[in-house]
This record gives structure tokens, C-alpha cells and sequence, in this order.
């Protein structure tokens, strides 16, 4: 039984001297050797930085594999489905509960055969890998950071001839709000520090 397939050909916007038609003449080819029948092509010339709503001929790819419209996608390679590793190893958590193959060609990738599958769980799992390292790599410069002495959070907009005048409006009487309206600081950021007391004190 002769499989149905779609094609789909992505270039970016920002490279205006490229089309989609390379792409194209490339998966036909490919189908041809395959035997397969190629039942749309969808082709977008949009950056893969967008997000799906805004790539129209993948977004209307996706839906039309819900539909069941054809048995495989198929596309030059990886980088063409997905802004990152992570979304298209969610594109292809996708397309497998819909029974639908994932064809990359230059990348040899294809879930339609028993050692395509193999290599769909491969990605998935080298994706949770990178997560948790990216995870681990993130906590340990936090805890060197804090250990070096260094506060973490944004930089506080208070500096200390700031915090001399805020202490000094205080102790004269000022409300916090008036305070804020003096100096323009909001009035957030003067009660949290007027509330350490520690800080005031040794300011004082």
C-alpha cells in the first residue's frame, strides 16, 4: 500500500535570497525513490523563531495531521519543524499519538520504521538530559555566587546618599508617600528598606 505523505519546506525570512522551491524538488525527489504520494506541500517563508499561530502552512500542517489527512510528514530537516530541540521533540510527541510519521531527510530521521521510533525516544530522552543539566549548571552558579558573597536579585535602586536623605526626611516627619514623592523612589522600595533596621541603623 502506497503511503501518503505531506511535505514541508520552510525558509526564513531573513534570507531573502532563499526559497522554498530547493527544499521542495528535494522531497519530491525523495518521494519518488520512496514511492511515495505526496498528498499537500505546506511552505512557509517565515523565521522558525515565530510561534506556530504564526507560521500559517505549519500551523495548518498540524491540524490536517489531526485530521489524518496522510500517513507521514515529511521535511529537509529537523530545523525546519521546530524553534528549539525541545519543540520539536514535543512536534513529534504530537504527531505520534496521531499514529502520523515524521520524515527528516538530511538528517536520516524516520519514525515511520522501527529504528526511527528508536531514535524519536533517543531525542527525547538527550532533551530531558539537557533540561536537567541546564537545570544543575543554573543551581551550581547560583550556590558559587552566593558563596563568593554576592547578593543575588536586582540591584537596588537606593544608594547610600539616598538612603542618608530618606533616613533624614524620616526623622523629620516625612511619610513614606511624601518621602517617594521628594526623592522618586516608590514607595515600596523605601519601606523595605526602612524596615531593616539593621541596614538603617549602620546608615545612621
Amino acid at each position: 500500500m502506497t503511503m501518503k505523505v505531506a511535505l514541508y519546506c520552510r525558509v526564513s525570512t531573513s534570507t531573502k535570497e532563499q526559497t522554498t522551491e530547493n527544499q521542495r524538488l528535494e522531497l519530491e525527489s525523495y518521494c519518488d525513490r520512496m514511492n511515495y504520494e505526496i498528498v499537500k506541500i505546506y511552505e512557509d517563508e517565515v523565521s522558525g523563531a515565530k510561534s506556530r499561530e504564526k507560521r500559517p502552512a505549519y500551523n495548518e500542517l498540524c491540524q490536517d495531521a489531526f485530521l489524518k489527512k496522510f500517513d507521514a510528514i515529511i521535511g529537509w530537516d529537523i530545523s525546519r519543524f521546530g524553534r528549539s530541540m525541545k519543540e520539536f521533540v514535543s512536534f513529534l510527541s504530537d504527531m505520534d499519538d496521531k499514529g502520523i510519521g515524521v520524515i527528516a531527510v538530511k538528517n536520516g530521521l524516520d519514525t515511520v520504521s522501527s529504528s526511527g521510533r528508536m531514535m524519536m525516544k533517543l531525542i527525547g530522552v538527550l532533551e530531558e538530559w539537557n533540561r536537567e543539566m541546564l537545570i544543575e549548571r543554573t543551581n551550581a552558579g547560583l550556590a558559587r555566587t552566593v558563596a563568593n558573597g554576592t547578593k543575588l536579585g536586582r540591584k537596588s535602586v537606593l544608594t547610600q546618599s539616598i538612603k542618608r536623605k530618606v533616613i533624614d526626611l524620616k526623622e523629620n516627619g516625612f511619610s513614606i508617600r511624601k518621602i517617594s514623592d521628594e526623592i522618586g523612589i516608590n514607595r515600596g522600595a523605601i519601606q523595605r528598606f526602612l524596615s531593616d533596621t539593621k541596614t538603617v541603623s549602620q546608615i545612621a
